[in-house]
Formats: structure tokens, C-alpha cells, sequence
């Protein structure tokens, strides 16, 4: 059985002992010498010597230190009385009342003995330790545990251990592992890391209790195929569906990783059928100019990742993308091939609801600049086929052609701007949908668009240390109308509106729809910005869409918008202390005279163990939520963490877990309750209780939940 790995060691691993031992340095070099050396001393006729007091024996990487050494010259054979001490390579010691070793084979014995391992803090005790080797070292009766001396919080007991520096790996035959004096674990043949290489074996098992599975017990088994690859393979028995069995593969080259995924459950007796999951993602650096990349996965149901997923974002997922894509990158330009399609996993959306696949698309970019002048330039094309089941269709090709002429001083910039677009269609299939049974099965647009984008910057000394800046802002665009009622949607939706979005020639995304324009946007930007430290302390923004004419084009017929100005848009971040920050966006509804939708954050994390987190989301008659998080020590050992994420409109939990940690010198452990909102109307919440037992340096047991603390706490970093 392989004990799970962790993180590599870090000092924040054994922060709490109290024990820090530093290795012993290697003395002398690596010249094959012996050096003998004694307060006194001498050497008989045989070629035995003898050191008295303070006796110690250096070769390579290893010192012997003892009251007496005997040297057999003829054997070359070390014998060390009274406090012993061997010390291996700055990474192994192994002391008691005596023992031996031969030079040249750097075999021995030490009896009644005790060991250190550095690399993972790590000791323990045995009846009889043999050096067999250069990197290999036997103990019979044997124990290890990570604690600190005199402290066996747990502790490993086996008949044998066998600890090989050279890979990096303990074996262990009969071992119990005991927590507290109370057994745990019993396994006939345990494996565990002494550093941080990998290795085949059973891993730790994790386990669970949750309202959709019951008792979730998982026993993994981790294949260490190559240095580049592994895979883990993971019954998993879940008390009220069935033994799922979960499997993963990696790989990586020095061209090339990915991974792959595929989890089936046989007969979900809950669900009366087989469900499964299949998962893909793979990187090919296949120059260093051209790559290709690819990911997606599929499900077997609609109701998978409600009975299965532990996030929030995945249980409220309604497509699956599938996609590939081919890329090369030249001197100022790139082409884009790709392949891309979508599971509707949502059995509410159906027929013209799902989204088109793309089989394929194409992308052209370019930029740069003309010799000898300011003037750059940019061109965007696109060809894609856009697919869907009994659905109109159609080949798109769009191309756009800008020109700018950026401008910049140290207290003001200009960018006057041009671009064409020509859009054209190839329809097919266009009885399938009524809107555009009798048109035209070939369309064309092409419209210019322009644009003027320029700003100040004014600053003064706020105070000795700060600096504050004043920065006005006008933006200038306009595109002409054109009637696109006639031209299908295939990808094409509107922006959502902010602070940013002001400043984009384009209302719409996609190539669907360009919105005719004539507009100016007027932003007000003031910052402080403490010049000791660098760090900006804080920034506001305002800013309003002016309109000039009303806009015809929408996303369906006879959307005319005939207001005069925009919302406003505020946007502010506020850092009163380093520990403390606030962020703030706003739309203000001039016409109805209250806020539209906004954002409010507020963080409090005076280090990577303590934080709080919270926040405010708002859209009018649409959404209303707010989000607490937290991860705060209760000493230097007990921290809480919890969650809370509620929607004051539905009146209803989304998320929310709240649990403890309690972290030792060599040990930690998680208790965690969580409940999470899932699209089942029978059972709207998976609710479950989580615990988890670490081992430093060892593994752990239960279910591990250091990252989905890590993700609900914004902020949070464990170190374990």
C-alpha cells in the first residue's frame, strides 16, 4: 500500500515543531580518505587503531562520531562504543550504544537504535538497523512518524522497514498505523515516500457521507507508469448508488501533456441505469511556432453532475464544450483552425435554444506598423461553418480591416482609428426555420466604422508621500446603419455593460450584428497612489454614454433605442491598509433613478491564513445575492473556515459549508459541512459531512478538501 503524496517540503509543513534540526554538513570532500581523529590514539601491529574520546571517522559523505572507534584496516571495518552517531549524506543519522560498518560494501549494524531522516523530518526506532548499501538501510522492529521527539501523536509500526534513499521510498511488512495509540490501519505491506518521488501502490482511502451517495467510501491505486506518465485508478463505493469505478491518466513530454478522465457506475441503483463521464485535455507544442491543443468531456445523463459534481459552477453547468484547436504564431501575425461543438446537458433547452457547433473555423490575425511612420494597422478574418441538427446552417466569412494612428505624451494620448467590415453568408438548410424560409440564401454586409479615443492626465502631491492624478477621457465612434434583420444569429450576443465596454466601437459580440453608432463617452478616472510603497490606495471612475442618434440595429426586429444617454457607470477600489481592500462597479438608472446592477467586494487578509470575504451582487428584477467566506485562526493551531452564498431573491441557500482545521507539528485534521444547491427537484440540496486526517510527510485519510476550501475562500492558501 503507497501512502498519498504531498507537497514537496516546505519549512510551512513543520512550522509548528518545536524540533528543527539542521542536517549535518558533509566535511570533508568526496575523495574516497579516511580520516581518523581522537584525543588520543594508537595502532598495533595487526593494523587495528583505536580512538579514545571524541573519536570520529570520515569517508565521503559519511562521519562516524563515538566515545571509541576501532579501525580494522585489513577489513575495513569500523567499529563505534558508546554514543554512536552515523550520518549519511546530510540526509540520514542513526545513533545508539554501538555498531559497525565495512568501507568498501557499507554494510553494518547498529542495535537498539534510532534514526533520523532529514528531508522529511522524520524518525523513529528499531531493534536492529543494517546499512546495506550506499542508499539502502534495513530496520527490524521498526517505527516512523514525522512528530517531534518524545511526541508519537502517530505512529508507524511494522515488523520490517526497508528505506531506499536512491528512490526516494519506505517499505514497510506488517505495519499498523496508530493515531494516538489507537490502531487505524493494518496493512501486511504499506509503501510511503521519503522524499518526493512517486511510485506505484494503494493510496490512503478517502471517505465521506452525503445526501446523494450515502456512506462514499474511495480506495485509489496509483500507477507510476514513467517519470513522464502515471494514472490512478479509484473504486469508489457510494452506499446508496452502487461501486463506481474512476480513472485517470497523465502524461507529459517535453512537447506535449494532457490527461484523461473516465469515471462508470454500473446500474445506479437510485437512477435504475449505467451512468459514466468521459473527460479530455491535451497540449502539443508541435514547433515552437505551431501547437495544437484540445479538450472536453461528455456524460452519460442530464442529472450526472448533480448527483456527482462538489461545485457549485459545475452542478449549474448547461453545456459540455468540446474543442480543438490548431495554432500557429508567425512574426506579427497568427492562424487559428479549430473544431468546436457543445453537450447540452440541459434537458430544458432543445431545437434552435442549443448553440451552433463550429466544424470549423477559421482565424486570420495581423498587426503591426508602416516603416517610417506612426500609422499601424490590424487584420482580423474569419471563415466558420456553423452547425446545427435540423437547424438553418451556414458558411461565414468576415473580414476586418483597421488603420490607427496612436498619439502619446507624457500628459495626454490621441488615437484617431478606421476600420472596414465585410461580413458575407451562405445559408443552407433555410426552410428549416420559418424567419428565413423565402429569403435569400446568400447575404452580404459591409460597413465602416470610425473612431476618436484621447485623454489627459493631470497629477499633484496629495500629502508628502501620495500622489493623485486627475484623468478625463473622451471616446468618439460611429458606425452607420445598416437593416440586418435578414441575417441570422449563430454566435452573436449583446456585452454586458461596464466601465470597459464604454469604450468599444461594438455593442455585440460575434459577427452577427454590428450596431449602428454615434456616440460619446465621457470618464472621469482620479487615482492615489502612495509613492513609498507602489501601491495604488485608491481609484474611481465615472462615466456616461452620450448618444447622438438613436440605435435601429438590435438583436431581434424593431428594437429601436431612442434614449439620449446611457446609465452611469461607476467603478471604485478603495485600499485603506494593505491588509484591507474594496471594490465597488455600479449602474445607475438615470430614468428610473436607482441602481440597475452592481457588485460590491470586501476583503480583509492581513496574511494567507487569515481572510474574509464579502460581497454583494445585484440585478434589478433579476438577481440579488450575497457571499461570505472566511478562513481565521483560532490560535496557532485551530483555524475556521466557512462559506455562505444566498440569494436574497429566490430566498434560498446556493452554497455553504462550515468547518474546522486543527493542525499539529505532524499531523492536521478537516471536519467539514457542506450543502450546495443541485437542479433536482425531489432533493434541491446534496448535503454531506467530510472529514479528513492528514499524516505529514505520510498521506492522509478521508476526503480531501484542502481545494475546495481553497476555491470557496477567496484568498486562502493552505501549505498542506
Amino acid at each position: 500500500m503507497a501512502a498519498a503524496l504531498l507537497p514537496t517540503t516546505t519549512l510551512g509543513e513543520w512550522a509548528l515543531c518545536t524540533y528543527q534540526p539542521e542536517p549535518p554538513a558533509v566535511l570533508f570532500p568526496a575523495d574516497g580518505q579516511l580520516r581518523l581523529f581522537g584525543d588520543s590514539g594508537f595502532m598495533d601491529r595487526g593494523g587495528i587503531s583505536e580512538l579514545i574520546g571524541n573519536a570520529e571517522a570520515h569517508q565521503d559523505a559519511r562521519s562516524i562520531y563515538a566515545d571509541r572507534i576501532e579501525y580494522d584496516e585489513a577489513q575495513g571495518r569500523v567499529d563505534a562504543f558508546g554514543n554512536v552517531q552515523l550520518d549519511v549524506a546530510s540526509e540520514l543519522s542513526i545513533t545508539g550504544p554501538e555498531g559497525f560498518i565495512f568501507l568498501e560494501t557499507l554494510q553494518g549494524e547498529f542495535r537498539e537504535a534510532e534514526y533520523f531522516l532529514y528531508p522529511r523530518h522524520a524518525r523513529g526506532e528499531a531493534d536492529l538497523i543494517e546499512p546495506r548499501g550506499e542508499n539502502r538501510t534495513r530496520l527490524t522492529r521498526a517505527s516512523y512518524t514525522t512528530c517531534d521527539p518524545g511526541r508519537n501523536d502517530w505512529l508507524l509500526r511494522a515488523s520490517r522497514v526497508d528505506l531506499n534513499q536512491e528512490t526516494g521510498r519506505g517499505v514497510a511488512r506488517n505495519a499498523w498505523l496508530s493515531f494516538y495509540r489507537v490502531p487505524l490501519l493494518y496493512t501486511p505491506y504499506v509503501d510511503f515516500p521519503i522524499d518526493d518521488r512517486r511510485k506505484s501502490g494503494f493510496l490512503i482511502p478517502s471517505f465521506g457521507n452525503s445526501t446523494s451517495t450515502g456512506t462514499d467510501i474511495e480506495i485509489p491505486y496509483y500507477l507510476n507508469l514513467a517519470p513522464q506518465r502515471d494514472a490512478t485508478i479509484a473504486p469508489r463505493y457510494m452506499q446508496r448508488r452502487g461501486t463506481m469505478l474512476r480513472t485517470e491518466y497523465r502524461y507529459l513530454t517535453s512537447a506535449s501533456s494532457g490527461q484523461l478522465e473516465l469515471d462508470y457506475l454500473p446500474n445506479d441503483s437510485v437512477y435504475n441505469d449505467d451512468r459514466s463521464l468521459f473527460a479530455w485535455q491535451h497540449r502539443w507544442d508541435i514547433s515552437p511556432r505551431l501547437g495544437f491543443s484540445t479538450f472536453g468531456s461528455t456524460v452519460s445523463d442530464p442529472e450526472y453532475f448533480d448527483d456527482f459534481a462538489d461545485s457549485l459552477n459545475i452542478t449549474s453547468a448547461t453545456h459540455l464544450e468540446r474543442r480543438a484547436d490548431l495554432n500557429y504564431r508567425g512574426n506579427g501575425w497568427s492562424l487559428l483552425a479549430r473544431a468546436q461543438d457543445y453537450e447540452t446537458i440541459d434537458p430544458s433547452i432543445a431545437g434552435r435554444s442549443r448553440p451552433y457547433k463550429r466544424l470549423p473555423q477559421i482565424q486570420w490575425r495581423s498587426s503591426g506598423g508602416f516603416a517610417g511612420s506612426d500609422l499601424d494597422y490590424r487584420l482580423d478574418a474569419e471563415w466558420v461553418a456553423f452547425d446545427r441538427r435540423d437547424s438553418l446552417t451556414a458558411q461565414r466569412t468576415d473580414v476586418t480591416y483597421g488603420l490607427s494612428w496612436p498619439q502619446r505624451a507624457p500628459g495626454w494620448f490621441f488615437t484617431p482609428k478606421a476600420s472596414y467590415r465585410l461580413t458575407h453568408y451562405a445559408l443552407n438548410n433555410i426552410e428549416a426555420d420559418n424567419a428565413f424560409a423565402s429569403g435569400d440564401d446568400s447575404l452580404s454586409r459591409a460597413l465602416p466604422t470610425v473612431s476618436l479615443d484621447g485623454g489627459l492626465f493631470f497629477d499633484r502631491f496629495f500629502g508628502e508621500q501620495r500622489l493623485q492624478t486627475l484623468e478625463p477621457r473622451l471616446f468618439y465612434t460611429y458606425t452607420p446603419f445598416r437593416d440586418q434583420d435578414d441575417i441570422p444569429r449563430f454566435d452573436t450576443s449583446r456585452f454586458g455593460f461596464s466601465f470597459d465596454q464604454m469604450f468599444n466601437e461594438q455593442r455585440f459580440s460575434g459577427a452577427d450584428r454590428v450596431g449602428d453608432t454615434n456616440q460619446i463617452t465621457t470618464a472621469l478616472t482620479t487615482r492615489v497612489i502612495n509613492l513609498d510603497s507602489g501601491i495604488e490606495e485608491f481609484r474611481a471612475s465615472l462615466g456616461q454614454i452620450h448618444f447622438l442618434s438613436d440605435r435601429r440595429v438590435g438583436l431581434g426586429s424593431n428594437q429601436i433605442e431612442t434614449e439620449s444617454a446611457s446609465s452611469y457607470i461607476g467603478e471604485a477600489a478603495w485600499r485603506p491598509w494593505r491588509s484591507v481592500s474594496v471594490r465597488t462597479t455600479a449602474q445607475w438608472d438615470k430614468n428610473w433613478e436607482q441602481i440597475e446592477q452592481g457588485t460590491t467586494q470586501l476583503q480583509y487578509r492581513p496574511d494567507q491564513q487569515r481572510v474574509l470575504n464579502l460581497a454583494h451582487r445585484y440585478r434589478r428584477d433579476n438577481q440579488e445575492q450575497v457571499d461570505f467566506s472566511a478562513a481565521w485562526p483560532l490560535g496557532s493551531r485551530w483555524t475556521a473556515v466557512g462559506r455562505w452564498s444566498y440569494s436574497l431573491r429566490d430566498q434560498e441557500d446556493l452554497e455553504a459549508f462550515a468547518g474546522l482545521e486543527y493542525r499539529s507539528c505532524c499531523w492536521a485534521v478537516r471536519l467539514l459541512g457542506r450543502r450546495i444547491l443541485t437542479a433536482n427537484t425531489e432533493e434541491p440540496y446534496n448535503e454531506g459531512v467530510f472529514l479528513q486526517l492528514i499524516f505529514s510527510g505520510m498521506g492522509s485519510l478521508g476526503d480531501p478538501l484542502g481545494e475546495l476550501i481553497s476555491e470557496g475562500v477567496l484568498g486562502y492558501e493552505t501549505d498542506y
